[in-house]
């Protein structure tokens, strides 16, 4: 795998992503947001670090032979495959491992402080299993449990008893174990229980919450701690996690403990990744010491805090000129070489040197890298050294990595450098400009309050920018008061938020007049008056831009002074350069405004989970178990709304891609009786993907009806308006137009039309075809659409056909709820009237969209004609066969309700230029038509296809164990490859084979982060 390849892959996807929201349109704006872009602001080279290579303190054989162990650790301690597989080869341990077996042979409490991976377990496993064997030997062994093992995390215990099993199991007759041990974490059934509290294991495993419990509950303290009388080891798994008030109770815990079993001759022993870092070596021992101390009531001297030996993998250093002639030829060729070329190469010598180990001060001896470099930063350094262009060292360096990563040393069967990137991705801050010409102004994308060229008689104050979604314009985000502008962030709320729009090309003139007569406001905020003058509409005067004059410190100013600008208030309704308008704008301007400081969080982890796991299953050289991430995420509700923000992030991608793929197929559109059976196909997957029993042998077509059923209701729900901006539908990405069967005949059909309103009776074809599309829309966005899957009983049949054969995700959630169809009314909305109820009245959005399109020189459309027309639309389209009506009128009340049949409807493909119109709520100016996202564009149309098999689940404390521990199998063998934790991973996970985790945001501490 070319971890460099993924790092790239993922930048380019998160690029696209972030920057897909907002095209500035000002030039000078666009060159800061692309020169940030470009300079890696938001995605800074990654830090690099090597795994260190342990000191070797020898095979268990010769320790045995060195007499340090009982002969019979000789065969429990081996390479193991299987069950049945006594072991091939013996065991070979690090010189911390065997420092900290000699330390337990002499009856001394000890630490141990090593990294990740170091294997710190065997350093107390291995000097139990032989004091019980050397107990049973001499003849002075009782049975009883001889050591506890206290882990604050169960899936530590897990790992825990899989390794156990594994050594003293496999290859022994019957798998029986010549030393007994067992968990007792909460996790067990009743029979388990029962089981170890009649028979106690040697070695218990267990977590500090259970420990207490066993403390307390008498039948558990008679059985168990009675065995454990006088108990010889006492272990703190990961001592690091027991601060504050949690440690406290652990240390009485401890204490308690050990006056239960009577233990005077205890060995305590503690393991810890990270501890201290402050100091020379002597001070941090000594510190440990003192906390161990503490904690475990007893002593422990600085001496028996065990830290690593590490040593070099390599062994050629060279001068510069040889360095110089390596990196040319790494650079060339990129060849892996064998395990001793590789030792002695000098550019391999270096690169260990740069990214792994350092001498430490005062002693010598190899300590890791405390601060990892980046890789442009070394090749910086190596250019230097050698003269070679900072690009080719930085080539060569990268290839140094990876062949590192495929020598294998046969002595540990580990790559000789083992590496890894620290990525970190930021969604940037916003743009800031001054209150200047646009010309002159001041642009920075670094949060400040003021102007760096400011003076003391001058302050010119900084404005965040928010750009209009459609044509880019930026808009200055600023509070008004008594005293003028000020800067007004994200956060900020209150009836004084507005915004300034300064423009030398385009500005905002200065007279209400020029602006009518110039064409500047929508259609829709203007009237025609009986003599066909256009003024602004009266329900409008209260939103229109106001003229200011505002200097560089924000303060309001005298005309002639300042700059000229036009300031609105929130929410913002319409664009002063391009004039879309939002016709039910209300709070926020996030769908109407784009922020570059604001991506969706969300979203934006989504879109990075399917980025790394997508190209780690594109690496053919990692196994499955490899090919999958953990993710942290700030709490365990935010673990469960992010994974199911993933699964429904995926699923959407993966529908919407299908269905371009079969739109794509048939130009002339799919029709409700194929449209989901086409997309189904299009989907392309097997049955294990969303079988809930794959293995069956017959009735798989009802699997397969069950699939057809949620996928076609799926696609109905997405016909609903799009709300989410930072996830648009097919139709705002252009890839899919949904059209009507024989609207243009029923348009075109004069005599149809002859007894409905004269506006329509007279109207053109082309003019009629697009009011009554407008109107179907409205219907089919409001899902009053006439089909079976919006109903309670079509949703019924389907759960129970999701249920009954479909697995995650694609059955229907246990907690979904039926989506019924509404259903459309020609007329005022009335009280208590359900939600589901779309009202068409003539005084609301459509008859508004009616009276811009009626009202013309010389013809006018009132209220009351703009609800004539809706119900005789609706009476027409109803005699055509393209609506039904579903709710007839009655008693007083005569005007029934309608919906879009079903079969009226036309899945069509797109070209992804242009995106679909909301000519009722959004009014674009010109021809440009509407903005496409173009990131989703081609997350759709391209690439969609590559998320099949996609999932996440969450794993917090929340989940119950029988599903966590379900989880935890899935994810260790990579059939689950993401998975959301909380950032303590509280219960933690056994992950196996990892290549890629994932942090939402930064842990409060190092501790958060070590786990």
């Amino acid at each position: 795998m070319d971890i460099f390849d993924v790092r790239e892959r993922l930048i380019g996807d998160y690029r696209e992503f972030t920057s897909s929201f907002v095209d500035p349109r000002d030039e000078r704006i666009r060159k800061q947001v692309w020169g940030r872009t470009a300079s890696g602001y938001q995605w800074p080279a990654p830090y690099v670090s090597l795994n260190p290579n342990f000191a070797s303190g020898g095979t268990v054989d010769r320790l045995v032979t060195d007499g340090l162990l009982h002969p019979d650790i000789e065969r429990i301690f081996r390479l193991k495959e299987h069950p049945g597989d006594p072991g091939s080869k013996p065991l070979r341990l690090h010189q911390h491992q065997r420092d900290a077996i000699t330390t337990a042979r002499g009856g001394h409490s000890y630490v141990l402080t090593t990294g990740t991976g170091s294997g710190k377990s065997l350093a107390y496993i291995v000097p139990i299993v032989d004091r019980v064997l050397r107990a049973k030997a001499d003849g002075t062994y009782r049975p009883g449990v001889k050591a506890i093992i206290v882990y604050p995390m169960n899936a530590l215990a897990n790992s825990q008893l899989r390794e156990l099993e594994k050594f003293l199991c496999w290859g022994f007759p019957d798998n029986k174990p010549p030393v007994t041990f067992d968990r007792y974490t909460g996790q067990e059934n009743a029979d388990a229980r029962r089981r170890i509290l009649a028979d106690p294991p040697d070695i218990l495993l267990t977590n500090y919450v259970m420990l207490e419990l066993v403390l307390t509950r008498r039948r558990e303290r008679d059985r168990l701690i009675r065995a454990a009388r006088e108990l010889w080891f006492l272990v703190l798994d990961e001592l690091h996690t027991y601060r504050g008030r949690q440690g406290a109770d652990v240390a009485f815990l401890v204490r308690r403990t050990k006056d239960a079993c009577a233990a005077p001759r205890l060995q305590c022993v503690g393991t810890s990744a990270t501890m201290t870092t402050e100091g020379d070596p002597v001070r941090q021992r000594a510190v440990v010491a003192e906390v161990a101390t503490r904690l475990f009531g007893q002593p422990v001297v600085p001496e028996h805090v065990i830290g690593e030996s590490l040593r070099r993998a390599t062994t050629g250093g060279a001068g510069e000129d040889m360095l110089a002639e390596q990196v040319r030829r790494w650079h060339r060729t990129g060849q892996i070489p064998s395990l001793d070329e590789f030792r002695r190469n000098p550019l391999a010598h270096w690169v260990e040197s740069a990214f792994g180990v350092e001498p430490e001060k005062g002693s010598g001896r190899l300590v890791r890298k405390r601060i990892p470099p980046t890789v442009p930063n070394a090749a910086d350094d190596l250019a230097q050294l050698t003269g070679e262009p900072t690009e080719v060292c930085q080539a060569a360096i990268q290839g140094v990595l990876q062949a590192g990563a495929q020598v294998i040393d046969p002595e540990t069967g580990r790559p000789v450098f083992a590496f890894r990137l620290h990525q970190f991705l930021s969604k940037g801050d916003n743009v800031y400009v001054t209150i200047e010409s646009p010309a002159s102004r001041h642009i920075t994308s670094r949060y400040q309050t003021v102007s760096p060229d400011s003076s003391e008689t001058e302050r010119k104050i900084l404005v965040p920018l928010a750009f209009c979604r459609e044509c880019g314009q930026e808009y200055l985000s600023v509070r008004r008061s008594v005293n003028g502008f000020e800067a007004r962030q994200d956060s900020d709320t209150g009836e004084d938020g507005g915004y300034l729009y300064l423009s030398d090309d385009q500005p905002w003139p200065e007279s209400l007049e020029i602006a009518v007569q110039d064409g500047r406001l929508p259609y829709s905020w203007t009237v025609l008056t009986g003599d066909g003058a256009t003024v602004p509409a009266q329900d409008k005067l209260k939103h229109l831009p106001e003229v200011v004059h505002v200097d560089v410190s924000g303060a309001e100013v005298p005309p002639g002074k300042g700059v000229t600008a036009a300031w609105v208030t929130t929410p913002f309704r319409f664009c002063l350069r391009c004039r879309v308008s939002y016709e039910r704008s209300r709070g926020k301007d996030f769908a109407q405004l784009a922020k570059l400081s604001a991506e969706g969080r969300s979203s934006a982890l989504s879109v990075i989970g399917a980025s790394v796991v997508r190209a780690l299953r594109a690496a053919r050289s990692l196994d499955k178990p490899a090919r999958k991430l953990l993710a942290f995420v700030d709490n365990r509700q935010d673990a469960s709304l992010q994974a199911g923000h993933f699964n429904d992030f995926v699923q959407v991608v993966q529908l919407r891609g299908a269905l371009y793929r079969a739109a794509e197929k048939e130009p002339d559109g799919l029709t409700h009786e194929r449209v989901a059976q086409r997309v189904t196909e299009a989907l392309g997957l097997e049955l294990r993907e969303f079988a809930r029993r794959p293995e069956v042998r017959y009735g798989k077509e009802e699997i397969w009806r069950a699939l057809r059923e949620v996928v076609n209701y799926r696609l109905y729900l997405d016909l609903e308006r799009g709300w989410r901006v930072t996830m648009p539908n097919l139709e705002q990405t252009g890839l899919l137009r949904v059209g009507y069967r024989y609207l243009h005949e029923v348009a075109a059909d004069q005599e149809i039309w002859d007894r409905s309103h004269h506006l329509l009776r007279d109207d053109n074809p082309e003019h009629r075809y697009e009011i009554a599309a407008t109107l179907l829309d409205e219907l089919r966005r409001n899902l009053a659409i006439d089909v079976r899957c919006l109903t309670e009983e079509g949703f019924d049949e389907i759960r129970r056909l999701s249920v009954q054969h479909l697995a995650e995700p694609w059955a229907l959630g246990v907690r979904e709820r039926a989506t019924v169809a509404g259903i459309a009314f020609p007329k005022p909305s009335g009280k208590g009237r359900p939600r589901a109820y779309l009202h068409l009245s003539g005084r609301g959005a459509l008859g508004k969209y009616l009276k811009r399109q009626y009202d013309k020189p010389g013809q006018s459309c009132s209220v009351t004609d703009a609800q004539d027309i809706i119900r005789d639309l609706l009476a027409v389209l109803t005699e055509a066969g393209l609506v039904i009506e579903a709710v007839p009128g009655d008693g007083d009340d005569l005007i029934g309700g309608y919906r879009l049949r079903s079969d009226a409807l036309l899945w069509q493909p797109g070209d992804g230029e242009v995106g679909a119109e909301d000519r009722v709520r959004k009014q674009l100016s010109g021809e440009a038509g509407a903005r496409v996202n173009t990131f989703f564009r081609d997350l759709y149309r391209d690439t969609s296809h590559l998320l099949a098999g996609l999932q996440a689940k969450e794993h917090t404390a929340q989940v119950t164990p029988a599903e966590r521990e379900q989880r935890e199998a899935e994810f260790r063998e990579g059939d689950l490859p993401l998975l959301f934790c909380s950032p303590t991973m509280e219960l933690g996970v056994d992950i196996n084979a990892l290549n890629a985790v994932a942090l939402r945001n930064v842990p409060p501490t190092p501790a958060n982060y070590a786990q």
